[in-house]
C-alpha cells in the first residue's frame, strides 16, 4: 500500500469517526429539543429540514471514500465545529429542563422550629437543657402541634407555655426562662420587634417537618387567556419550601392577548383580615406564616379577584442572582446604614451593588419618612435593574447555566411545566412587545393589635381603602382588556 493510499485511509476512518460523532451529537440534541417542546412549529419544522440537510450533506463528504481527500479534510473541520454547537446546545437545553424540572415543585412545603438561647449561655445542645425552664409558644397553627411533641419527647425540661409570642422572646432576654422553642416565622418577627433579639440569642436546635401543601392554582389557557400571579418574597435564606413571613407581595397581572403587564404592589405591614380568620386583623407579611395559600386568599379577599398561580423567591434568591450577574446598579436617593445589615452601607446616588448591598436596600424602610411605601419603590428599583442586567444578551450567554442552576432551587411555582412552556413557544412565535405598568396601594402609619400578637401593639399600614378600589379596577381594566 503506498503513502498516499494510507493517507487516504487513515482520512476515512477519521470521517467516519466524527460522522459517528455526529450522529450521536445530533440524536442527543434533537431528543432533548422534543422533550424541552418551546420551539413553535414553524420554527421546529424549519429545523428539522436544516439537519435533514446538514446530514445529508456531511454523510456524502465523510462517508463516501471516493471523495477527495481535500474536500474530506474541509468536511471533517465543518463537522468538528457543527459537533461543538450541538455540544454546546446539550448543555443549554439539558440546563433549561432541569430548572423547568426544579421550580414547578410546589407538592411539599417545610416548617421550621427552633430551639434558642442567649448568647451568653453555656448551652449548645438539648442534652444542656434538662431541668431548665423552657418557653413554648402555645400556638396550633402548622405543624406545631408535632413540632411541640417532638422537642419534648427529646428534652427534658420544665416547660412554660406562652399565650404572646414577643412576651416570650422578652423573658428570653431578661432571663426569665432559659430556653425557647418557636417557629421560624415567630422567631424572625422577634428579630424585628425585640430590640437586640437577633445579637443577643443563638439556635441550638432545629426541628423541619414536612407538610403536603394545598393545592389553590386556578389553571387558564395561559397563552389566550389573562391571569394574576401573586410574587411572594420570603423573609428567610435556605430552602425556598420553607413557610416564612412574606416581605416582598405583589399580584402580577398578565393580558396575553394585549401583552400587557400590571404590577401592584402591597407593603408588607398593611392591616388586614387574615382569610379564615375573626376578630383581629393582622399585617399581610404574617400570612405567610401560615403558607402562601393564606397570603393568597387573603389577597383574594382584599380585592376581590381571583388568583391563578404563585411563585415564592427568598433571601437567598436575590443574593445569588446579583451576585452572578455581576451586580446591578441602582439610584438610591438618601444615604444610610440598613436596619437589617448594619455592616452594609448605602450612599445617596447612582450606586453598584452586590447581593449582600441589594438585599439590604430592597428591604430597608425605617431610613425613609415614608416607611413601607418607600421600601416598596426600593423593591421595584432591585427588580427592574435585575431584570435589566438578566436580559442583556452579553449576560445570558456567559451566565446562563449559573443563573438556571442558583433559579432551581431558589425559586417554586405552582404554573406547570405545561404553561410555561407554551408561554416561552408563544413568545418565541410572537415576539411581542410587552408593555409593564406599576402601581401600588397606600395607607396611613398607625399601630394596633393583630391576630399574631394579640396582646402588644405593632406598626401596621392602616389601608387607604379608596387606593385599594383604585387598584382592583385597574387590575380589572388590564384583565379584560381585549
Amino acid at each position: 500500500m503506498t503513502k498516499k493510499n494510507k493517507q487516504k485511509k487513515k482520512i476515512n476512518l477519521i470521517s467516519r469517526m466524527i460522522w459517528l460523532m455526529f450522529i450521536i451529537l445530533l440524536i442527543v440534541f434533537m431528543g432533548l429539543v422534543i422533550n424541552l417542546n418551546i420551539l413553535p412549529a414553524q420554527y421546529f419544522s424549519l429545523l428539522i429540514v436544516a439537519v435533514v440537510i446538514l446530514s445529508l450533506i456531511l454523510s456524502g463528504i465523510l462517508l463516501f471514500p471516493k471523495v477527495k481527500s481535500k474536500i474530506k479534510i474541509i468536511g471533517i473541520i465543518f463537522a468538528l465545529l457543527i459537533n461543538g454547537v450541538f455540544v454546546f446546545g446539550i448543555t443549554k437545553l439539558y440546563s433549561t429542563i432541569d430548572f423547568l424540572n426544579g421550580i414547578t415543585d410546589d407538592k411539599y412545603q417545610t416548617e421550621n422550629y427552633f430551639v434558642i438561647v442567649r448568647n451568653d449561655s453555656k448551652y449548645s445542645s438539648l442534652e444542656d437543657l434538662n431541668n431548665k425552664k423552657m418557653g413554648i409558644f402555645n400556638s396550633t397553627a402548622g405543624s406545631y402541634k408535632s413540632a411541640r411533641k417532638q422537642i419534648l419527647s427529646k428534652t427534658n425540661t420544665r416547660n412554660i407555655d406562652y399565650q404572646d409570642n414577643l412576651i416570650l422572646g422578652d423573658d428570653l432576654l431578661d432571663r426569665k426562662v432559659d430556653a425557647i422553642f418557636v417557629s421560624e416565622g415567630y422567631r424572625d418577627n422577634m428579630v424585628e420587634e425585640i430590640d437586640a433579639f437577633a445579637a443577643n440569642t443563638k439556635i441550638i436546635h432545629t426541628i423541619s417537618i414536612k407538610t403536603k401543601s394545598k393545592s389553590i392554582v386556578k389553571k387558564v389557557k395561559v397563552t389566550e387567556e389573562s391571569f394574576n400571579i401573586f410574587i411572594s418574597g420570603i423573609d428567610t435564606y435556605g430552602k425556598i419550601s420553607s413557610v416564612s413571613r412574606s416581605d416582598v407581595n405583589m399580584i402580577v397581572t398578565v393580558n396575553p392577548n394585549t401583552h400587557q403587564i400590571l404590577l401592584t404592589s402591597i407593603p408588607r405591614d398593611y392591616y388586614v383580615q387574615l382569610n379564615g380568620t375573626t376578630g383581629r386583623k393582622d399585617k399581610l407579611t404574617h400570612a405567610g406564616m401560615y403558607g402562601v395559600d393564606k397570603s393568597v386568599k387573603t389577597l383574594e379577599d382584599l380585592f376581590q379577584i381571583d388568583i391563578n398561580y404563585y411563585a415564592k423567591v427568598n433571601f437567598s434568591t436575590l443574593v445569588k442572582v446579583v451576585d452572578i450577574i455581576g451586580g446591578i446598579d441602582v439610584y438610591s436617593d438618601a444615604s444610610f446604614i440598613p436596619w437589617t445589615d448594619r455592616t452594609v452601607r448605602i450612599r445617596k446616588g447612582n450606586m453598584h451593588m452586590n447581593g449582600k448591598t441589594a438585599l439590604a436596600f430592597a428591604r430597608e424602610r425605617h431610613a425613609y419618612r415614608e416607611g413601607d411605601r418607600h421600601r416598596v419603590k426600593n423593591q421595584q428599583d432591585v427588580f427592574t435593574a435585575i431584570m435589566n442586567k438578566m436580559l442583556s444578551s452579553e449576560t445570558l450567554l456567559r451566565k446562563y447555566d449559573s443563573l438556571l442552576g442558583t433559579l432551581k432551587n431558589s425559586f417554586q411555582t405552582n404554573m406547570d411545566q405545561g404553561d410555561l412552556k407554551s408561554l416561552i413557544r408563544t413568545q418565541i412565535r410572537k415576539m411581542p412587545k410587552w408593555t409593564i405598568i406599576s402601581q401600588s396601594v397606600n395607607g396611613t402609619d398607625s399601630s394596633n393589635y393583630t391576630y399574631s400578637y394579640p396582646t402588644q401593639k405593632l406598626y401596621v399600614m392602616e389601608p387607604d381603602m379608596k387606593t385599594v378600589t383604585a387598584a382592583t379596577a385597574k387590575i380589572k381594566e388590564v384583565f379584560e382588556a381585549k
